[in-house]
Order: C-alpha cells, then structure tokens, then sequence
C-alpha cells in the first residue's frame, strides 16, 4: 500500500481492494458508520464496504487487494 489513508477493503460481495479511508472524510462515498457505500472496482457495482484485517488475510489475498485500487480521490 502506498498510503497511511490506504486500506484493504471488502465488499458486500466479497470483493477485496484497497482504497483511501480518511476517518472523517470521502468524497466518493456515503459513509455509514463503521461501513461507507462505494463504487466497487473489481465487481464494477455499488456496495456496503468495510475495512477488513491485513492479519486476517493470506499472502494472495493481501497481494490481490494491492493490485486493485479505486478512484485516487477522498
């Protein structure tokens, strides 16, 4: 990850990716407490997504979310 802002996160699908998380801030995404609706890059629709464990996760998992990063704004 390129950013403290960075994290891995799942969507209500399923899907794993990382985007920027600013705790008190977005501009592409509703938050909703813990949990903000967002755009999905992997699975190209809108969904619930929230930060999941880096320790949780295997090495693939990590490596896959790293590769797919969202819209570069807040």
């Amino acid at each position: 990850m390129s950013s403290k802002s960075d994290r891995i996160v799942r969507c209500s699908a399923g899907h794993l990716y990382t985007t920027k998380w600013v705790p008190l801030g977005s501009f592409k995404a509703i938050r909703l407490g813990s949990k903000r609706f967002q755009r999905c890059p992997v699975g190209k629709h809108w969904a619930l997504v929230s930060r999941v464990d880096p320790a949780t996760l295997t090495d693939a998992e990590r490596a896959s979310a790293a590769e797919i990063h969202d819209i570069n704004i807040i």
